[in-house]
């Protein structure tokens, strides 16, 4: 618990910055939710442009403050938004659709064999087990990234298998942790939309759809928690397991590379 303390304690050291992180949650959780209503795609909840846009740039000033919290720069506080540095989205983009491109090709194997080879849910379920496994690790990709703003080397998808094993452990408990903090979060909010529902506060100022400012308020609130906790904090605490577990592996695949 005391990684998590800490993790959360150093998101925290730069207050001014969280207004902001709470207005792109309220902005994000609005334009996201009428253009689903607009669209007749309210069931698609949060999966439209606006969560890819708010997606790319909250990961760009997340990459940024892992960089300077790597680096010790500006005491590794959270950047402003205007400190993002521009080479940062490029790099971000391309190894969100090269493991992209990973991920759905192994699942789409899934499918095909249940559909053509095997009339059987076992491999495939197998299959995806492993894949939600693997990219568990993906985050140390990133990381990696974020050390030196520099994608070389980090679409080799063989390498992510080299660094499993020493940072299993410490990442599966990070990982646990952060998910009970997490499902803790949400319970509160699930309960204080309860209290909310008993007074009869849910029904007050429908703004479109089902969706009244209540259910505006709350989702802004877990948005807001969930961009703190896995964009920020959750990849903070896997910084000390990158550095003493990953670096070494990444630097030895660049070396040897560089020897054949």
């Amino acid at each position: 618990m005391a990684g998590i303390v800490e993790s959360y304690k150093k998101v925290y050291e730069n207050k001014k910055i969280h207004i902001g992180l709470f207005v792109i949650a309220l902005l994000w959780t609005i334009s996201s939710i009428l253009l689903d209503v607009a669209t007749g795609h309210e069931e698609n909840f949060k999966q439209n442009i606006f969560d890819l846009i708010f997606g790319l740039f909250v990961g760009a000033h997340s990459l940024q403050f892992l960089h300077n919290a790597i680096n010790n720069i500006n005491s590794g506080e959270l950047p402003t938004f205007r400190d993002i540095k521009k080479q940062i989205y490029w790099g971000m983009i391309k190894l969100d659709v090269v493991w992209s491109i990973y991920a759905a090709v192994i699942l789409l194997t899934a499918i095909i064999i249940y559909t053509t080879l095997i009339n059987s849910l076992i491999l495939p379920i197998i299959i995806f087990a492993l894949t939600a496994f693997v990219a568990i690790f993906v985050y140390y990709i990133y990381l990696a990234y974020a050390d030196n703003l520099d994608t070389k080397g980090l679409f080799n998808i063989a390498l992510i298998f080299k660094f499993i094993k020493p940072t299993i452990k410490n990442t599966l408990i990070k990982l646990c942790l952060f998910i009970l903090v997490t499902l803790l979060a949400l319970l509160i909010c699930i309960l204080f939309y309860a209290a909310v529902a008993i007074t009869g506060v849910d029904s007050i100022g429908n703004i479109t759809g089902d969706y009244y400012i209540a259910d505006f308020v709350i989702i802004t609130l877990a948005a807001y928690f969930l961009i703190v906790t896995w964009y920020y904090a959750y990849p903070y605490s896997l910084i000390n397991t990158y550095i003493n577990k990953v670096r070494p592996v990444i630097g030895k695949e660049e070396t040897n590379g560089e020897n054949v």
